[in-house]
């Protein structure tokens, strides 16, 4: 490997600039030197039901 690339298990943090791994904490990833977060935890997914997932008399209007 060459001293410029990046092990596969590294990534350049946007923040501090060091190849730095991935390290999850509750659900998001942060990066192993600085702690910012690199991947939100959820991306904006919800824990409720797909209106599609309903029954059909439950989407009438009321």
């Amino acid at each position: 490997m060459n001293k410029n690339e990046i092990p596969p298990n590294k990534i350049i943090c946007n923040w501090c600039g060091i190849p730095a791994i991935i390290i999850w904490v509750h659900g998001h990833g942060q990066c192993s030197n600085c702690g910012i977060n690199i991947d939100e935890c959820c991306k904006g997914e919800s824990c409720g039901p797909k209106i599609s997932d309903q029954k059909p008399e439950n989407n009438l209007p009321q």
